[in-house]
Order: C-alpha cells, then structure tokens, then sequence
C-alpha cells in the first residue's frame, strides 16, 4: 500500500506558487473593466483634489481599453458594457476636473 501526500502550503510559497491568486477563473478582462468602473467613479468623485481626479480618470480610460481590447470581454456583451461605462466615467471625470482646475487657479 502507497501513501501519497500533498505538498505543505509553505512548500508551494517557497516555490513562487500562490494557491490563493489561482483560485477564481474570472478572466483578465473582466478584472481591468471593473477596475474601469471603479476608477471612473473615483475620479468623478475626487474632481476637486486638483489634479487627482484627472489622473484617475486617465487610469479609468487605459484600463476600459485594455479591458475592451481583450478577448474575452469582446464576446461577453455586459463586461464589454461595464468597460465601455467605465471609459465614459473616466472621460467625464477628467472633464470635470479640468473645468474645477479652470475656475480654482485663477483665484489662488
């Protein structure tokens, strides 16, 4: 009679090997256009922390790209939706933003 035996998880952590990080089968896409949204969001959000709101809303557009150009979100129709929002939040924030920086600096 044999006995086999797995490998203790301190084993596989010294190996470079990372149980946890392996665990969901949610695509890359679907993580970049949720992180879309929520950088979009966040920029619309922090529009008057001069600057701040434009640099998310910067990271929203990159993300909703990347995400959109992957493809795995081309063929699910509402992770395409959820990059496409995030895309159109980050440009907003960033419009929002410029036109706070327009109306603050001249008076500092």
């Amino acid at each position: 009679m044999t006995m086999t035996t797995s490998p203790s998880p301190s084993s596989d952590r010294r190996r470079g090997h990372l149980p946890w990080l392996m665990t969901s089968k949610r695509p890359l896409g679907a993580y970049c256009s949720d992180v879309s949204v929520m950088l979009g969001a966040l920029s619309i959000v922090m529009f008057w922390m001069f600057g701040f709101g434009i640099l998310l809303g910067a990271g929203a557009i990159a993300t909703g790209i990347v995400a959109s150009r992957n493809p795995s979100v081309e063929v699910d129709e509402s992770t395409s939706l959820e990059a496409l929002i995030g895309i159109l939040t980050g440009a907003f924030g960033i419009a929002v933003g410029i036109v706070f920086l327009a109306a603050a600096l001249p008076h500092m």
